[in-house]
């Protein structure tokens, strides 16, 4: 590189450096030294880049940081050390006059734009131009002049406040961001890593997290003495080494090498090293996200990324990360290295400006009632897997779950019981493609998370269909032919919202403790009660319909949030679904090209529900007194003396919280009002109703809309006025059996 060039780039870094802060918080870090009593041995100055705002100012470095990293660090690494060198004598010089009882002089800070400021002679000196030029090997002498008049008593010079730092011991890692996601840039794929690089450069990564590695240890920096006793190695902190982003790590650590002023042999300082952590994660890039899903039996590979020290905070398995990473070339056959040197903060989702057309005109239609517009949604609602009014309780929890779905809490659980598992689980499928996120489980991954070792011993967490399924919609699939221990596994999990990973296992042969995961994701099943292996003594029966509930016990029922029974015992309601779903199955059979969702178009209710998601809601004391009286009333009503404790479980307040806010944000409505209570009272009561036989306010389930009704009476006026009488006797039940209880209402 010409000496020409490099005057620019550096005058260049020199301004960003300037720009960006970075020489004021150096001035304040190395103020904050001095004052304490133990001295660090490393100073630590991260260079915070953004490459958009670079480029304005030079071209040339932006694209040498992108294309020679570390050649860019060295030159970033040189001016703050020539900084740190200058407002060390400052602050010396200040100290001195103090001393001597003489007022300081006035010195202002070394101003970054004028290198001339950082000798002695500033004043003496013209302006900085652009036909100035920094003489390096002049400064290197200075250096080693400064460093050569200390005194060689090591104790001596660790006692000095205002010591000059070597070279070696400033850190100045580069940490890079607002890199345009263009093509050529990022890295989609193993086929997109170049096998012939010669040295490192920077590109994007994006994906999701399938797997992490138990953190392990590295050297960040250590230090060597001189064994000659009379050299200047001796005292001075001349031969410290740090881990540079882009090397091997080996190359911090070596076992004998010379002084660089007397030759002579080196030998470590045992209480100068300092270790950092590591952790490697697996990243499935988001052009191959798809093989997660269960539509596209496409197979993918994942690209192996390094993580160190604070980037490791906060990384889960199922998390979307993206980072700026230096790629290092790598001995072949191996593939070239990922390392992390910047992890970009999560971008929220923006919702849409405006309602899309055919939402916008619903919506516009069904302002005067409070119910109607979720009904109509819900009834609309994947017609083209199953009619209109087919399965509406099922769709209509389903759709409730998508409003809950959240990258920070796990979403509304939702369990389909039924017979026909077939057309369930293909109910199932279609409705988590609206979700921002989903996951169909398969019996050959793990439903929660696995600990694997590796043959060179590194311990591996692999995350599980639950953890990959964050912040969208796990699908399980068929609950009832799950083994008994993966039942209760996930019981486990969606009971306590954790999911805990066991990673002391004898052949792992870990000590640690257990790791835990929060649960940030909607789970979706079907339960066939039909598919036990024989009837027992122990299977469940209705005592007032008689139907027959197989092994679906109540510990399966309560750690969903809701459950939803797609069979009546009369069969009445079905075989009127049963012949509306035939026709329509016929009638796709035989049309030419499949038919669309003409109801409900997908890509305008995808846009919809990512709008209610995004809202705030709070509720209403009317909606909390409703939903907390309704809770504890049927605490008290559904004792059951066979069972120990309640019908009802202690869970069902969080459910019906969910339901409530779910139904208000589907409504546009900021606010939760009484009418989402009754709304989440009833689906609930639906499901109590179905399960025991009885309801305590007169609800018959009704998990199909009839076909020969008027939609007047399944979703317009007539529907208002009966859920009007609803809320009416919800109210009546909560002051009757909780009028007692101070604090209920």
């Amino acid at each position: 590189m010409e000496e020409t060039e490099e005057a620019q780039l550096t005058h260049a870094a020199l301004r960003w450096l300037d720009q960006n802060g970075a020489l004021t918080r150096l001035q304040a870090t190395l103020h904050a030294r001095a004052a304490l009593t133990s001295k660090p041995k490393i100073l630590a100055a991260p260079v915070h880049v953004d490459l958009a705002r670079l480029h304005e100012i030079s071209e040339s470095l932006a694209i040498l940081v992108v294309e020679r990293p570390l050649r860019a660090q060295k030159i970033f690494h040189h001016i703050l050390h020539i900084a740190s060198v200058a407002i060390t004598l400052q602050l010396r010089a200040s100290k001195e006059d103090t001393d001597d009882h003489c007022p300081p002089p006035a010195m202002p800070p070394p101003y970054p734009t004028h290198p001339a400021s950082l000798y002695h002679d500033h004043e003496r000196k013209t302006r900085f131009d652009g036909e100035v030029t920094i003489d390096k090997e002049d400064l290197d002498l200075t250096l080693h002049s400064l460093a050569s008049n200390l005194p060689l008593d090591a104790s001596m010079a660790s006692e000095d406040p205002h010591s000059v730092l070597t070279a070696a011991q400033i850190y100045t890692p580069l940490q890079v961001g607002g890199m345009p996601w263009v093509p050529e840039w990022v890295v989609g794929s193993v086929r997109d890593l170049p096998l012939h690089l010669q040295e490192p450069r920077l590109s994007l990564v994006g994906g999701r997290v399938l797997s992490v590695s138990l953190p392990s240890s590295f050297t960040k920096w250590v230090r060597y003495l001189c064994s000659n006793p009379g050299c200047v190695g001796t005292a001075r902190d001349l031969h410290v080494r740090v881990f540079v982003m882009g090397r091997p790590e080996s190359d911090t650590v070596h076992h004998r090498p010379p002084c660089r002023i007397c030759l002579s042999p080196l030998s470590e300082d045992p209480a100068s090293r300092e270790l950092g952590e590591r952790m490697t994660v697996m990243l499935l890039p988001s052009a191959q996200s798809h093989a997660l899903t269960r539509d596209t039996p496409t197979h993918a590979q994942a690209l192996r990324v390094v993580l160190r020290d604070e980037m490791m905070k906060g990384v889960e398995p199922g998390q979307v990360l993206e980072a700026t990473v230096m790629v290092s070339p790598q001995r072949l056959p191996q593939f070239p290295s990922l390392e992390a040197m910047y992890v970009h903060p999560p971008q929220p989702l923006l919702p849409p400006a405006t309602l899309p057309p055919v939402l916008r005109q619903l919506v516009s239609d069904r302002q005067s009632s409070p119910w109607s517009l979720v009904l109509t949604l819900a009834y609309m609602f994947a017609a083209s897997v199953t009619p209109a009014g087919t399965f509406h309780s099922l769709k209509l929890a389903l759709l409730l779950s998508l409003a809950s779905c959240s990258s920070k809490k796990a979403g509304l659980a939702v369990l389909a019981v039924g017979t026909n598992t077939t057309l369930l689980l293909r109910l199932l499928w279609w409705c988590a493609r609206y979700a921002p996120h989903s996951m169909i489980h398969s019996s050959l991954d793990p439903v929660t998370a696995s600990c694997s070792r590796e043959p060179d011993g590194a311990l591996w967490v692999q995350g599980g269909s639950l953890l990959l399924a964050r912040g969208g919609v796990c699908v399980l699939g068929e609950f009832s032919k799950f083994r008994n221990d993966v039942r209760r596994k996930v019981c486990r999990v969606l009971e306590s919202g954790v999911v805990q990973v066991d990673c002391s296992a004898r052949h792992h042969h870990h000590t640690g403790p257990s790791l835990t995961y929060p649960l940030r994701a909607a789970a979706w099943a079907c339960y066939d009660p039909a598919s036990a292996k024989a009837p027992t003594a122990m299977e469940t029966e209705d005592n007032f319909l008689h139907v027959p509930l197989g092994d679906l016990t109540k510990s399966i029922t309560d750690v969903f949030g809701l459950v939803v029974y797609t069979e009546t015992p009369g069969g009445e309601c079905e075989k009127e679904a049963e012949e509306v779903i035939t026709f329509h199955t016929l009638l796709g059979a035989t049309s030419p090209s499949p038919s669309e969702d003409s109801l409900l178009p997908e890509d305008q209710m995808i846009q919809y529900l990512r709008m209610v998601r995004n809202m705030a809601v709070e509720f209403s004391p009317t909606a909390e007194r409703l939903i907390r009286g309704y809770y504890v009333a049927t605490r008290r009503l559904r004792g059951d003396c066979m069972q120990q404790g309640s019908l009802v479980p202690i869970t069902a307040i969080h459910t019906l919280t969910q339901v409530a806010s779910s139904h208000a944000r589907l409504a546009l409505r900021t606010t939760v009002e009484g009418w989402d209570a009754a709304a989440a009272v009833l689906l609930c009561e639906e499901a109590l109703a179905a399960h025991s036989g009885y309801s305590l306010l007169q609800v018959t389930p009704t998990p199909h809309l009839s076909p020969n009704a008027d939609l007047h009476t399944l979703v317009g006026r007539k529907n208002d006025e009966r859920m009007t009488r609803f809320q009416k006797t919800l109210e009546e039940f909560v002051s009757t059996h909780t009028g007692d209880i101070p604090g209920a209402l």
